[in-house]
């Protein structure tokens, strides 16, 4: 084990080589939420592992959408959360981004 916090970083719910409507923000923090879950199985953590999440987002209107989503992806484990709010993102249509850490430490 190792004594350094594992990031995982920009995770969209948008495919930049999609056409048509991107999807809206309940889909797009599933997909994020998923991605991150594959790239944290990689090193053999799992979602319940997080110590603490980070969203960005422009609008935070719909956020308690995704609050389902949440619940049932970290189980019982309440990682540290943070908002931050940005201007836009770097494609056009994403309404979410998120990082996920896991302390190891803490596992």
């Amino acid at each position: 084990m190792t004594d350094h916090e594992i990031h995982v970083r920009h995770l969209t719910g948008i495919d930049p080589r999609a056409t048509g409507n991107p999807p809206g923000l309940t889909e797009q923090c599933r997909v994020a939420l998923d991605r991150g879950a594959r790239a944290l199985a990689r090193d053999g953590y799992r979602l319940e592992d997080v110590t603490r999440i980070i969203f960005l987002m422009h609008d935070t209107d719909g956020f308690p959408s995704c609050f389902p989503l949440l619940r049932d992806a970290f189980g019982t484990g309440r990682p540290g959360t943070t908002l931050r709010l940005v201007t836009e993102f770097d494609s056009p249509g994403t309404l979410i981004e998120i990082e996920l850490v896991v302390d190891p430490a803490q596992v």
